[in-house]
């Protein structure tokens, strides 16, 4: 009878991991981009500092990020620019940021100052002064942006976003084969849920 009851509810399991697979539609929920995904899982967010829909997604990339946290990934974009290249700097930025180990708080801090003080950062000091407030010295900021890694890594995230295609924020895109389809949530009662559910069965694909 043991046996029995352990099998019937394993049928039911694959049956409803089965079902929730149907669930998502590609074309609706997502779109195929690549023939060949990484070979490693991978979720990866390209986002810009300047993209108020990012701002507004910001709850959700935490929420992929704590459920995935070994392969979600964070990028910032440098085509949206509100004046020069100041896009490219933020990018630049964003990757001190990582290596200083004060990503979550600057990230907080910058969309604050862009969307909610309304005192956009249109300049190099602009940022370097977020920095500054937020504990990085500008001795070491100026450093950090001068130094050849920050550079090359900043310079990586743009030509990942071109390689895959990126040309709107934000995207995400899983093991650099499935692109995620928010609009294809218009009718969810839990956007943040079937979302997350969506990035972790294209992990699985």
């Amino acid at each position: 009878m043991k046996k029995w009851l352990m099998g019937f509810v394993g049928a039911l399991m694959l049956t409803a991991g089965f079902a929730q697979a149907q669930d998502f539609e590609e074309g609706v929920h997502y779109e195929v981009i690549a023939d060949e995904a990484t070979s490693t899982p991978e979720i990866a967010e390209f986002f810009s500092f300047y993209c108020v829909h990012c701002y507004r997604f910001e709850p959700i990339a935490k929420e992929l990020e704590a459920t995935y946290p070994e392969a979600f990934e964070k990028s910032h974009v440098s085509f949206i620019s509100p004046t020069g290249d100041v896009g490219e700097t933020m990018t630049q930025a964003f990757v001190v940021a990582q290596k200083l180990d004060k990503e979550d708080e600057l990230t907080a801090a910058i969309f604050d100052y862009n969307f909610n003080k309304n005192s956009m950062l249109t300049s190099k000091q602009d940022i370097r002064n977020v920095f500054i407030v937020n504990g990085v010295s500008g001795e070491e900021f100026d450093k950090a942006m001068a130094s050849f890694s920050v550079r090359a890594a900043a310079a990586n995230m743009d030509r990942r976003a071109t390689e895959l295609g990126v040309n709107a924020t934000p995207t995400f895109i899983v093991n650099g084969k499935y692109k995620m389809l928010p609009q294809g949530f218009r009718d969810s009662n839990n956007f943040a849920e079937d979302f997350s559910d969506l990035a972790g069965y294209l992990l699985e694909k």
